[in-house]
């Protein structure tokens, strides 16, 4: 399926935004249910969704990119964030693995868990958000700016003067 335009323009602008803001959210969320024990009753389904939601909106950018891959001049900045965007996705599914563990363990563990076993999860909960979320958050911010760069780096001939795109 090629994602190629939205609204008359190239899809993949307006996708990416959707994943720079969902993921960082999912994050912060699955950080904070996994945390607070008390907040994951009721808030880590939530999160849950909006992990998915995130995950969703990273394959939508990725595959709009590709769309747009081939329809743009390619440049040694346009194939390093190609490569780059590639390295989201798994990210994005870690994120969403993590909201699920968090999610699963308020709903497990409860009854029969001792104080110790609970401490315990949340501190393995805590480890795995902060990894999973980290890579995710640093893999945004590295593909937004390899896709900033290639957009608005302007061209330079071999003279070294500066070459309009038009």
């Amino acid at each position: 399926m090629d994602l190629e335009s939205l609204f008359g323009l190239p899809a993949h602008p307006l996708l990416v935004h959707g994943a720079v803001v969902l993921l960082p959210l999912a994050v912060v969320g699955t950080l904070v249910v996994a945390a607070v024990p008390p907040a994951r009753r009721h808030f880590a389904p939530v999160v849950l969704v909006l992990a998915m939601a995130a995950t969703g909106a990273v394959g939508l950018a990725q595959t709009s990119g590709e769309a747009l891959e081939d329809r743009v001049r390619e440049t040694d900045l346009v194939d390093e964030h190609t490569d780059r965007g590639e390295s989201v996705l798994p990210w994005a599914i870690g994120v969403t693995v993590a909201a699920a563990a968090v999610t699963a363990a308020d709903r497990l563990g409860r009854p029969r868990s001792s104080d110790v076993r609970q401490r315990l999860a949340t501190v393995v909960l805590i480890a795995v958000a902060l990894v999973v979320g980290a890579g995710a958050t640093w893999s945004v911010i590295d593909v937004g700016h390899s896709g900033a760069k290639a957009t608005w780096t302007t061209l330079e001939d071999e003279d070294g003067g500066v070459v309009d795109d038009d």
